[in-house]
């Protein structure tokens, strides 16, 4: 007869590879951070290039009145 060893779970990683650090398992957070990082970065560009163009053309429109 022959005995069965059953084996014990002594830590579990979690990750892609288990064999990989915790940090590698984070990569895809840190690129998704960065593409929404550069995402707002170019719509708050925009905003401000749009308020940019209204303010000169209400100040356009003020400077030709007075000067007729």
């Amino acid at each position: 007869m022959r005995q069965i060893y059953k084996g014990r779970i002594l830590r579990v990683k979690t990750g892609y590879n288990p064999n990989s650090s915790s940090v590698g398992s984070l990569i895809p957070a840190f690129l998704a951070f960065a593409a929404s990082a550069a995402v707002l970065t170019v719509l708050a560009m925009n905003s401000l290039d749009a308020v940019n163009k209204h303010i000169r053309k209400k100040k356009e429109n003020l400077t030709s009145e007075e000067n007729p």
